[in-house]
């Protein structure tokens, strides 16, 4: 079972790769994270099928103005 709460409907997530919503990206949720290996600062990298407690719906930006539709719906089956 696909999960629709997942990286790839997430708002604060970026795609990298086939048309930026490849099957990696970044989380943009919070600030860059310094590390030893990274110490500009670097967003966390996900798959696209990960999920957290952060998930937030990606808005559409549709002509019909319905607030509560998503980019995504039609993945709903």
């Amino acid at each position: 079972m696909k999960r629709l709460d997942s990286c790839y409907s997430c708002r604060y997530w970026e795609g990298q790769g086939l048309r930026q919503r490849g099957p990696k990206g970044t989380c943009h949720r919070y600030p860059p994270v310094v590390t030893p290996r990274s110490p500009e600062g670097d967003f966390p990298v996900t798959l696209s099928s990960a999920w957290c407690g952060e998930w937030k719906r990606v808005l559409s930006q549709t002509a019909d103005g319905d607030p509560e539709a998503t980019i995504y719906d039609d993945l709903v089956s």
